[in-house]
């Protein structure tokens, strides 16, 4: 007699099915980087729980935040993607232009928000970098895409950007907005972008997505053992070649090739554990055979703490996946989905709401012991972040989500 229903491990999912698991394990990524920058800098904090130094060799749990942003905007490239591989047209490949330029845009000015100027500028600075959050959900909106507020967000940013005044240091020969790196989200742009276009040349195909990671990897190392000189010398002053061109999209590449699996109607869960449990254990080896070379190394962005995290990174999206898709536990997940559901809302949410407090004068009731740090410091954070997660959740309910 023919079975009813398949057991979990063997059961289908089909790709129009919104994959909870990467909603969760995103929001869950959200919820590290909120805490550990709020905890960022407090005194009596344990080693484990800040940035390794410039010069360590290895990292801490801080350091693995910013490769699982890499690896979660990697997977759900496949998932966006997958229907244009072999049809790719002008409008799309401007769709692409237009969600990395934003994060460029964005990661310049917010790289450039240490050395504002109020005494020069027209604004002062709480106004301006609120008004700036102001511009991105008016341009990012969801429900608004090219509507009325879509202009009046485009208008607003491009009054910001030509208002902009900044003190003058080694980094900064001009007071008006420059370029000298991209920030964090100007390099997320810049990966995602390079992977997308990968993703459509190899038209999905896992082999040349494996190729391609290889690749990016062996750029990093060419660029560091001086064998592409030349063309890094013409590229670096305008990107970084080896650390945002090589392992930063190498990390996110990394999540393509994990996205990859979730487009097939007809991959079981058994196929897919098993494909991300040797994907991941092979990008553990390799890291390690490669630390001799540059060390595990998050500032330098080194081919090893690439390898290293993603394995241990796509570690726990595997146990997120067979947790909350296979064995259907998803309650517990609730308090992580209103962030991975609205990812840039909830990136900007912290500063967003100390800018807003700034030009209300609130008194900062909310953060007594960031001088004090310590345990107490811990718990205020951890509070702060469950403030956040909560702002994220009323936003969502609200009907404010971004999708750049």
């Amino acid at each position: 007699m023919p079975e009813l229903s398949a057991s979990p491990l063997h059961s289908t999912a089909a790709p129009a099915r919104r994959l909870l698991s990467l909603d969760a394990f995103r929001g869950f990524v959200i919820l590290a980087m909120i805490w550990v920058n709020y905890i960022a800098g407090m005194p009596g904090m344990p080693h484990w729980l800040e940035h390794a130094s410039a010069k360590a060799d290895g990292f801490t749990l801080p350091d693995l935040v910013f490769p699982g942003f890499l690896f979660i905007v990697g997977i759900a490239i496949p998932l966006s993607l997958h229907k244009s591989v072999g049809h790719v047209s002008l409008p799309l490949l401007g769709r692409l232009a237009w969600r990395a330029g934003s994060l460029m845009l964005a990661g310049v000015v917010l790289a450039n928000a240490y050395r504002y100027d109020a005494a020069h500028a027209l604004l002062p600075r709480a106004w301006y970098f609120l008004l700036f959050y102001v511009a991105m959900i008016l341009l990012w909106r969801q429900s608004a895409r090219h509507g009325w507020s879509f202009w009046a967000g485009a208008l607003l940013m491009l009054f910001l950007l030509a208002s902009f005044r900044g003190t003058l240091n080694a980094e900064f020969g001009s007071v008006y907005l420059q370029h000298s790196w991209w920030g964090i989200l100007g390099m997320i742009g810049w990966a995602y972008l390079l992977c997308s276009l990968i993703y459509l040349a190899a038209r999905g195909h896992g082999t040349a997505l494996m190729g391609a990671l290889a690749m990016l990897i062996a750029l990093y190392m060419g660029c560091k053992a001086g064998a592409l000189a030349g063309l890094q010398q013409m590229v670096n002053g305008f990107v970084n070649l080896p650390e945002v061109l090589g392992s930063t999209a190498a990390n996110v590449l990394a999540g393509t090739l994990v996205g990859n699996l979730f487009v097939s109607p007809s991959a079981e869960h058994r196929q897919r554990i098993r494909c991300m449990f040797f994907l991941a254990l092979g990008l553990l080896l390799c890291g390690l055979l490669l630390r001799p070379y540059h060390g595990i190394n998050k500032i330098q962005a080194t081919e090893s703490y690439t390898l290293v995290c993603s394995a241990i990174v796509l570690g726990l999206f595997l146990l997120f996946y067979i947790v909350i898709d296979v064995w259907q536990w998803q309650g517990w997940s609730v308090i992580l989905l209103p962030a991975g559901a609205n990812a840039l809302f909830a990136y900007i949410a912290p500063d967003l709401w100390e800018q807003l407090a700034a030009v209300l004068h609130l008194p900062r009731i909310w953060w007594p012991y960031l001088h004090s740090g310590g345990v107490p410091g811990l718990l205020n954070a951890a509070a702060m972040t469950l403030a956040m997660m909560a702002l994220v959740a009323a936003a969502n309910r609200a009907g404010l989500k971004l999708r750049f």
